[in-house]
């Protein structure tokens, strides 16, 4: 009873404690921009453009410049090819992962000022593939699915293209070339 006890305990010690948000790590798949606007304005701006991008804010930091969003889910036969398009395959291959059920995306922005009246506005994401297809026995023959969950790295493609439909919320077309770095496209 003892050692369940312990054990129930550090499960749930590690299910709280959740990556460290460090805004001058570079994290694979993540796309960062600097912005002319301070970052008070910009901040207000993000959390009224999230959820016109149909994301939730699931938890918002001002002392440390963060908002998370909640999961995203993707089901059905789009998993399988948007994993392929936003994801490294490599990296599920090697653990195991054969199919996609569904897929969770998270994002997390983080904001810090960046020189008089700057702010540098970074974009991560966190890709989980779900495969719900492999059964697990349990005693006496019965048997249930159990989902298997595998984080898969980023490539960036999601990152972009958040980073884009963020800045049209609150930029004219001409601010959003210049801040994207794609002068001369129409």
């Amino acid at each position: 009873m003892r050692r369940v006890l312990v054990l129930a305990l550090l499960v749930a010690a590690c299910g709280v404690s959740g990556p460290v948000l460090d805004p001058d790590e570079h994290v694979v798949g993540e796309r960062q921009r600097l912005l002319q606007e301070p970052v008070d304005r910009l901040w207000t701006a993000l959390l009224g453009a999230l959820p016109a991008e149909g994301l939730r804010v699931a938890h918002q930091d001002r002392a440390r410049g963060a908002i998370a969003t909640a999961p995203v889910r993707i089901t059905g036969r789009d998993a399988q090819r948007k994993l392929a398009e936003i994801g490294d395959l490599g990296r599920a291959h090697q653990a195991g992962l054969e199919r996609v059920s569904e897929l969770e995306v998270r994002y997390v922005l983080l904001l810090a000022p960046a020189g008089d009246a700057g702010t540098r506005l970074r974009v991560r994401s966190t890709i989980e593939a779900i495969d719900r297809s492999s059964p697990a026995f349990l005693g006496g023959g019965l048997f249930q699915i159990v989902p298997r969950h595998v984080e898969v790295p980023s490539r960036g493609v999601i990152e972009r293209d958040l980073l884009s439909r963020l800045a049209s919320n609150f930029f004219t077309a001409e601010e959003m070339l210049l801040f994207l770095g794609e002068p001369g496209i129409d």
